[in-house]
């Protein structure tokens, strides 16, 4: 039995001596991409025999949900795995804890996990105890898991939890390199990585991998303000082919950056088909309520929930970031539209103004009144009645420039008109 033992463990050193060891770069933010980005180059690791894995980890946090998915592929994977720690801040702290053994560089800290919800125009602050409980459960699990102290990983998440001589009440646990090894959150400190690796058992021989372009893509343009930018812009675009003949230039555009947006959302695994077809049924719900029922009512109300739904079905917890963004950068787009663009066609349109003649108000109309479309009512333009124009209103669809037309209705300053039959 004892000679069994010696040459398992043998062959274990064989194995580490001759594979490499992979080196995976935990940095900057975490987010979904680098989720896909570790869990590709696991698999490679285990499809090329490495002999282990270690993670160069140096990040302030980001994404839970993408920090828990790499926990759960570093928990399952046989190869042996390190953290190789120089800054595992918030889920970069999850992500150190679910290696196998834990190295502490020079000046390196570890913790501070406390899960934070940052209002798009308000101070960031704690989220809320549900959110601070299902967090704290997981480090639990992940602590057990790895053998490390179980109390130490949940202060790290809960700022109730008070540890002696090491917090105060209300703030969450971060340790020091030399605390983390002395309360064996770390296994040891290193002077470098070749040193952590020697000190793990790792072989010297590494191959460093990197996220490749599709990572590299998909982390970009699913930021949330790249994101944000890109919906915002697709859809301004959108708004103002509508009021132009044809399809042209905005409208290609606008299709571009939707583009974008969504395909960062599916090289990053964040979106398929059920989100872009929820996005574009809340446009197409949109445009029902702009050009057939004018007003603002049901078609409209299940339009925008439908693309609220398809961002929040993208982005998940940083959906809210992202749509802020996007309704931001739509209004100033719009307010860019209507102060420097005010004798373009789709700003004319827009802001139905006329720069040649006065324009009638509704009190100078009646019921009945038959006049000429002067531009194309989408559903709103300008008409001719007589010897006066006048902002007017489409009752249903699209009425061509030069069709007659007739007053059904005036409300206050609102004049709505329809077609007249020929």
């Amino acid at each position: 039995m004892e000679a069994v033992k010696r040459l398992l463990a043998l062959a274990l050193l064989l194995s580490l001596a001759l594979g490499k060891t992979y080196l995976i770069p935990i940095q900057g933010e975490i987010d979904p991409a680098l989720a896909v980005f570790v869990d590709q180059a696991l698999s490679r690791a285990e499809r090329e025999g490495a002999s282990g894995v270690a993670l160069l980890i140096d990040t302030p946090g980001g994404r839970v949900d993408a920090a828990i998915r790499i926990s759960d592929r570093l928990l399952q994977t046989p190869l042996p795995t390190l953290a190789v720690v120089q800054n595992a801040f918030s889920a970069g702290a999850l992500i150190a804890l679910s290696c196998r053994q834990v190295a502490m560089l020079p000046g390196s800290e570890i913790g501070a996990a406390l899960p934070i919800v940052a209002p798009p125009l308000g101070q960031p602050q704690a989220a809320d105890q549900k959110v601070i409980s299902a967090l704290k459960g997981k480090f639990r699990a992940v602590a057990e898991a790895r053998g490390r102290p179980v109390q130490l990983a949940e202060a790290m998440v809960d700022p109730a939890i008070e540890i002696p001589g090491l917090t105060a009440k209300g703030e969450p646990l971060t340790l020091s390199a030399d605390k983390a090894v002395e309360l064996k959150v770390a296994d040891f400190k290193a002077g470098s990585l070749p040193e952590a690796l020697r000190q793990a058992g790792f072989s010297p021989e590494t191959e460093r991998l990197t996220p490749g372009p599709r990572v590299q893509v998909a982390r970009f343009l699913t930021s949330s303000a790249v994101a944000g930018i890109l919906l915002a812009l697709g859809l301004l675009l959108l708004l103002l082919e509508l009021f132009t003949p044809g399809f042209g230039v905005m409208g290609a555009l606008g299709l571009a950056f939707l583009g974008l947006y969504f395909a960062g959302g599916w090289l990053a695994g964040l979106s398929g088909a059920f989100e872009l077809l929820l996005f574009f049924l809340g446009v197409g719900l949109l445009l029902v309520e702009a050009f057939l029922f004018p007003g603002f009512g049901i078609a409209g109300a299940l339009g925008v929930g439908a693309i609220l739904a398809s961002v929040y079905f993208t982005f998940g917890e940083n959906a809210l970031l992202v749509m802020a963004i996007a309704v931001i950068a739509l209004g100033l787009g719009l307010l860019l539209v209507f102060r420097y663009l005010p004798r373009t066609r789709p700003a004319r349109a827009l802001v139905l103004e006329s720069a040649i003649e006065a324009h009638a108000t509704g009190e100078e109309v009646e019921v009945g009144m038959v006049g000429t479309a002067l531009t194309d009512l989408r559903p709103g333009g300008v008409a001719r009645f007589g010897a006066k124009r006048m902002d007017v209103v489409a009752n249903r669809g699209f009425i061509p420039k030069g069709t007659p037309i007739r007053v059904v209705e005036v409300r206050g300053p609102t004049v709505v008109v329809e077609a007249l039959e020929e």
